[in-house]
């Protein structure tokens, strides 16, 4: 017969045994690397167990722990395995020089024009450039928070990297020689946010990618420089009196519709004839555009602006039309300018505004470049505060020019009905032509009264009432009708509400 420190019974992986000398309980196991384990059986108390019921339960609720214990170790183990595949995945997929083009296949809430990939193309390929002669690194995820930050402060201290300047000679043959780019001094504030930015926005869409989290971006941390903008300026009456005196037919085309409309240079060069509301051609085969509407989605924004067209520019339009009533663009020169030759409708309008005596930059201490504070979009900001002091109502000149957030616009637009828009813009009547402004117009409670009656009388008129009111409005057309005083219109005004209005 077994011996009693001999009989063990196997619980598990373990097995228990009692030690005949001191009547205590023992339980053996295997770790995970094989080897056997020896540990003495206890109870919550810390006292040892010197019964077999109580050796088992001991036993079973150990082993159960450590099991649990293993697959969470196992569940850890897997997905550090996991990660490791992805950033093993990230090395084999994700270069520094496909980064730029991987991130661009991603979806962006907005599309950015060309000339705009191109820039932030360059700023990225200085950046992995600067990586790869620094650092001698090749893939994305090896990019570290301190070489993100090493980079910026070279940038900020030095200027780009990567100081080469490269054309292709044969697009342009009669380029002038290039300056060395050290006299060019460092970058703004302004461009040094940028290729912060863009070298942001690149981790920021590869994060899912890399299986990195939003703090893992190395530009996460980084703040951006201060800036302290430089506020363009607007044309005053005696400058726009000088652009519009004698100007050239592109010249003239580009600063009516800017300086009537509010519109930026991109939508002032592509208006199509499409865009414009006009009535039926008359007799000769011309259109009406007085008091229609100019509707345009916006290029920088895509925001949908309703532009109402007053006297200046519907005698502007009549005449393009017969300049230009086959075409698709309102100013096809403008049109072809902007869309096929970069920069060149901006360097006109500048010429021309410097050919006035207008200065368009100014010194800006602190900065060795000059700041432009006067072009075409200061035509924009013309329209918005000679549309102010001249009485037009902020909430109008919003939903005109379209200039605030989708959210806003829409509050604003909810009050600038059609109507509202056409009396509003009524007001910048003279900017162009010098006609007679219209001054000290004062719609009030009383005013829509006597509209309303007025014109429920003329839908109801006979013939002769007609002809007696036509009679009073040739007076009062030519001024023989003497009123003296506004108390005598109120007066009068009064005198005319029904006898139930009075009261």
């Amino acid at each position: 017969m077994a011996s009693q420190n001999s009989k063990r019974k196997q619980h598990g992986n373990g097995s228990i045994s009692k030690n005949p000398s001191n009547g205590h309980f023992y339980l053996q196991y295997y770790d995970s690397d094989g080897k056997r384990k020896t540990i003495t059986l206890k109870t919550a108390n810390g006292k040892h167990i010197t019964t077999q019921r109580e050796a088992e339960a001991a036993a079973k609720d150990f082993l159960e722990r450590r099991k649990r214990i293993k697959e969470v170790d196992t569940r850890t183990e897997y997905l550090e395995e996991r990660a490791k595949l992805k950033k093993l995945k990230a090395r084999l997929t994700i270069t520094l020089d496909d980064a730029f083009d991987l991130h661009l296949q991603k979806p962006h809430t907005r599309v950015a024009s060309p000339q705009i990939e191109k820039v932030n193309r360059r700023y990225w390929y200085d950046f992995a450039s600067y990586l790869k002669d620094n650092f001698n690194l090749r893939t994305l995820d090896e990019v570290e928070k301190e070489h993100a930050e090493a980079y910026i402060a070279y940038i900020r201290k030095n200027g780009r990297w990567n100081r080469s300047i490269r054309y292709i000679a044969g697009n342009c043959p009669q380029r002038k020689p290039f300056k060395d780019y050290e006299s060019g001094g460092v970058l703004s504030n302004t461009t040094l946010n940028r290729y912060q930015s863009v070298c942001k926005a690149v981790f920021t869409f590869l994060l899912s990618d890399l299986g990195y989290t939003l703090e893992e971006n190395p530009f996460f941390h980084i703040k951006p420089l201060k800036l302290e903008p430089v506020e363009r300026e607007i044309f005053s009456e005696d400058e726009l009196a000088l652009i519009f005196a004698n100007p050239p037919p592109l010249q003239k085309a580009l600063f009516t519709l800017g300086i009537c409309t509010g519109l930026r240079l991109g939508d002032v060069a592509t208006l199509r004839w499409k865009d414009v509301e006009m009535t039926v051609f008359d007799a000769d085969g011309n259109p009406d555009f007085f008091q229609k509407e100019i509707h345009r989605i916006t290029r920088k924004t895509k925001t949908l602006v309703h532009i109402p067209i007053e006297y200046e520019l519907s005698d502007f339009l009549e005449k393009q039309w017969s300049v230009s009533g086959m075409e698709e663009y309102i100013v096809p020169e403008a049109a072809e300018l902007y869309l096929t030759h970069h920069g060149v409708l901006n360097r006109k309008i500048l010429g021309y505004l410097h050919s006035l005596g207008i200065a368009t930059s100014k010194s800006v201490p602190g900065r060795k470049r000059v700041q432009s504070v006067k072009d075409f979009h200061s035509l924009r900001h013309c329209f918005c505060y000679y549309a102010g002091i001249r009485g037009v109502p902020l909430p109008i000149v919003q939903s005109i020019v379209g200039h605030l957030t989708s959210a806003m616009t829409r509050h604003y637009q909810s009050h600038a009905d059609r109507e509202a828009r056409l009396q509003g813009i009524s007001l910048m009547r003279g900017l162009i032509s010098k006609e007679p402004e219209v001054k000290n117009i004062k719609y009030s409670p009383l005013r829509d009264v006597l509209r309303e009656r007025i014109t429920s009388f003329v839908n109801e008129a006979t013939e002769i009432q007609l002809l007696q009111l036509n009679v009073i409005i040739d007076k009062l057309a030519a001024n023989e009708l003497q009123i003296s005083s506004g108390e005598e219109v109120t007066i009068d005004a009064v005198k005319l509400l029904p006898n139930d209005e009075k009261m």
